[in-house]
């Protein structure tokens, strides 16, 4: 059985971030997998410090919060990553989290991930246009792409009217439904 991992990176629960993350871990659920879902700003999580004890150890000498999610991200199959987009960059829980994965990489930042792990990134923000926040996206996705995953795929919802409007877009659903569908392995 396949395991998947969500991390909404909103404070919002029940927002477009999380409504969709939860889509992609539904769709990945009707498929056999197990799914858990994390809210990065319940967790208390500290910044990378930058000490470098993971480049020697494989491991983030950081004592907070993200030691367990480590666990669970190497043990994953998919991982869906979503963050809505704040101050025209990803928000600030998803950056402090993302930062941390630092904690993955080797000196000659090698991803020491076990291969074939498949990614869905999710990316919400209220202007108009799926091209508008195109670095932010291009930006994430580079990192992921760094620990060489056997799949990424991106959905983006622009032009978010409000903290519903993911749960009114029978198609946005639908395409996250699919998207859980192959992080499950289909």
């Amino acid at each position: 059985m396949a395991k998947v991992i969500g991390f909404v990176g909103s404070p919002r629960k029940g927002g477009n971030t999380d409504t969709l993350v939860q889509a992609v871990l539904a769709g990945a659920a009707d498929k056999g997998a197990e799914t858990k879902i994390y809210y990065l700003n319940d967790l208390a999580i500290k910044g990378c410090q930058g000490c470098e004890a993971c480049k020697d150890d494989q491991a983030c000498a950081t004592d907070d919060e993200m030691q367990p999610i480590y666990k669970e991200i190497i043990e994953a199959d998919g991982i869906v990553i979503g963050s809505p987009i704040y101050a025209a960059y990803l928000s600030g829980q998803t950056k402090l989290f993302m930062d941390r994965w630092y904690a993955f990489f080797d000196r000659d930042l090698v991803s020491w991930l076990p291969q074939g792990k498949r990614f869905v990134l999710v990316i919400t923000y209220g202007d108009e246009g799926d091209e508008v926040y195109n670095s932010v996206v291009v930006s994430l996705g580079t990192l992921v792409r760094m620990t060489s995953p056997e799949l990424l795929e991106i959905l983006v919802l622009s032009g978010t009217e409000d903290k519903d409007s993911a749960s009114r877009n029978r198609d946005i659903l639908r395409r996250a439904r699919l998207l859980g569908y192959r992080l499950a392995g289909e």
